[in-house]
């Protein structure tokens, strides 16, 4: 079957004519009737150095809109019992738990001295212990963090990610974590340098949450050291989807998705068409799959554009022109219809739109258009569905 470059065919045309003026032009935010049903939450920043927490339903109506004291990044949600946490910035020094039905912040959540969060976390498959990404300030090293969700959080033990700098995690269908270890060393001071480009170690670790057990650690190949594993999608069956960052020279075109099947011993690269992987411009921000566990969408904030796999299949699907893109969440909730989600992505960009697209459906509706010369809305890196 001939491989599509470009889906949302139809739609797309809008997007990227009438659409495209859009994000170019600044025109305000519709208005939403009626109380909205918060489905997503995701950091924002406002004016000047302000940020914010902010619960959205399916339409894009904001619920609830917090200001928090620093900037947001992932967030984490306890499915059985709704507890909800958003994590600060690498490297942050606190978590946040929201109500999500209330709209308010409940609790803080320090980092322990001489650590400092990583941005992402996951529940246990009970929802008793909540493990967080981390890093030792004075050494470097990659922990992950253990706390206690039935005693406000408590800070309980900690055991090795299996490299520097681990980012995104998942918890696998059997229980087991799986963590992107950057390989990145950074002064907490100074976060945006880095430190080690030149002899950097990512890995994906799968770990026992009982005791830290590495028991896989998977490696790009050597001639590949300075791709940095980064965020996590996992599909239906608990095949683990890649998205990575490139810290080698700016001419080289590297394989920037790649795929851990179940049960398999190495990453498969998901190699777009050469002009798409060019387009990507070494740089993945975030990775969703939708709601049926099948179709993987993965974006790219410089490039511009959203890409699509099937994962099954391991096999590309196209993309769709997204600026500044890079939020993405299945737009349904697992186990509801076809037509309420399943096959469809949110996005958020950094110019304050927010666009859902169907890549099976060729169809892609902007929910709230950017607004580039009054950026009061700025989404984040993540959002995440609180189904």
């Amino acid at each position: 079957m001939r491989q599509r470059t470009n889906i949302l065919r139809l739609s797309r045309r809008h997007f990227l004519g009438t659409g495209a003026a859009l994000f170019a032009t600044g025109i305000a935010p519709r208005a939403f009737a009626g109380i909205p049903a918060v489905r997503f939450l995701s950091a924002r920043g406002g004016d000047g150095d302000s940020w914010f927490a902010t619960g959205f339903d399916a339409n894009g109506a904001i619920a609830f809109d917090l200001a928090i004291e620093a900037r947001g990044h992932g967030a984490a949600r306890d499915r059985a019992t709704g507890e909800t946490l958003l994590f600060a910035r690498r490297p942050g020094d606190f978590a946040l738990v929201i109500d999500t039905q209330a709209g308010t912040i409940r609790q803080r959540i320090d980092a322990s001295p001489g650590r400092y969060f990583n941005g992402h976390g996951i529940f246990s498959a009970d929802g008793t212990r909540l493990f967080t990404t981390e890093t030792a300030s004075d050494t470097g090293d990659g922990l992950i963090g253990i706390y206690d969700a039935t005693a406000h959080y408590s800070r309980i033990g900690e055991f090795a990610s299996g490299g520097l700098d681990p980012h995104d995690m998942r918890r696998l269908p059997d229980g087991r974590l799986v963590v992107a270890n950057g390989g990145l060393l950074t002064d907490p001071a100074e976060p945006g340098i880095k430190l080690n480009v030149a002899t950097m170690t990512s890995s994906l670790a799968i770990l026992d949450p009982r005791d830290g057990t590495i028991e896989h650690s998977f490696r790009v190949a050597p001639s590949l050291f300075q791709l940095s594993l980064r965020h996590l999608a996992l599909d239906a069956e608990g095949g683990v989807a890649v998205a990575m960052q490139y810290e080698g020279p700016a001419v080289d075109h590297v394989p920037l998705v790649a795929y851990l099947a179940p049960g398999a011993r190495d990453l498969v690269a998901l190699d777009p068409p050469a002009p798409v992987l060019r387009q990507l411009d070494q740089y993945c921000g975030s990775a969703a799959v939708d709601a049926s566990g099948r179709l993987l969408a993965v974006t790219s904030p410089r490039g511009g554009i959203a890409a699509f796999w099937d994962l099954p299949a391991q096999r590309f699907l196209g993309t769709t022109t997204l600026a500044d893109g890079c939020g993405i969440a299945a737009a349904g909730i697992s186990g509801e219809a076809a037509d309420d989600g399943a096959g469809a992505f949110l996005f958020s960009s950094g110019l304050g739109g927010l666009l859902r697209c169907e890549p099976a459906a060729d169809q892609a509706t902007i929910l709230i258009e950017s607004d580039p010369l009054a950026p009061t809305i700025r989404w984040d890196n993540h959002i995440l569905a609180l189904g």
